[in-house]
């Protein structure tokens, strides 16, 4: 038998709350999985907020909520055996500036994997993250999956090397209304041969909205907006 995942792409609201960022998350993933989904792929900062944005000092940030709510949509996805890929900025030791990142929740609720955004904008770099190194990959029911953030769009590089690990599908989370970044990202998907979910938040939706592409480029579903 062909091996089947159902896959749900968050567009979901994101505050400069984080307990009602983690309400929002939670809601979604509840819905996702009564749809029978396996797993759930939520936008760039989706439980802490973005730079620039919702965040605009490291010291305003709620470190202690983030770990609380981070925990509370684990324990979420192993109650209903959702895997979760979810944006969030991961403390490092100061003065190190955060990665801008995303976690991958095992349908068991345990963390399994983290991708820490490698391709930062000047902006980014210079004030508010500190790159990655590594591409991160995972299987989930037979399907291997990589991710990317943002700006990374820009870079051919990063989705040619998820082909050559061989991924079936990249999840590329954002917080932007470029409508630029879906048409690499449909471009990226046909070029090589895999899928692409875009996440992206609410607020981003009349110009960029969540969606998936086929391995053809095929836009196969686009959230409301």
């Amino acid at each position: 038998m062909t091996a089947s995942l159902r896959l749900a792409t968050a567009q979901s609201q994101i505050t400069s709350d984080v307990p009602t960022n983690g309400r929002h998350i939670r809601a979604a993933m509840q819905q996702a999985r009564d749809a029978g989904a396996d797993l759930i792929h939520f936008p760039e900062g989706a439980l802490a907020g973005y730079v620039k944005s919702q965040v605009r000092d490291w010291n305003d940030v709620d470190w202690q909520a983030v770990r609380n709510e981070l925990a509370a949509v684990a324990e979420l996805a192993g109650h209903l055996g959702l895997c979760t890929v979810v944006g969030v900025n991961h403390r490092l030791t100061p003065p190190n500036r955060p990665h801008n990142s995303l976690v991958v929740i095992s349908a068991a609720g345990e963390i399994a994997t983290r991708y820490d955004k490698r391709f930062c904008s000047h902006t980014e770099v210079s004030d508010w993250y500190t790159p990655g190194t590594d591409p991160c990959v995972f299987d989930v029911g037979g399907f291997r999956f990589g991710c990317a953030l943002c700006v990374e769009i820009q870079f051919m590089e990063v989705f040619a090397e998820y082909e050559c690990l061989d991924v079936d599908c990249v999840l590329f989370s954002a917080y932007a209304d470029d409508p630029m970044f879906s048409t690499l990202a449909q471009a990226y998907a046909a070029a090589n041969n895999f899928w692409v979910s875009l996440a992206t938040p609410a607020a981003c939706s009349p110009t960029l909205a969540s969606g998936l592409f086929g391995p053809n480029g095929t836009s196969i579903a686009r959230a409301n907006n």
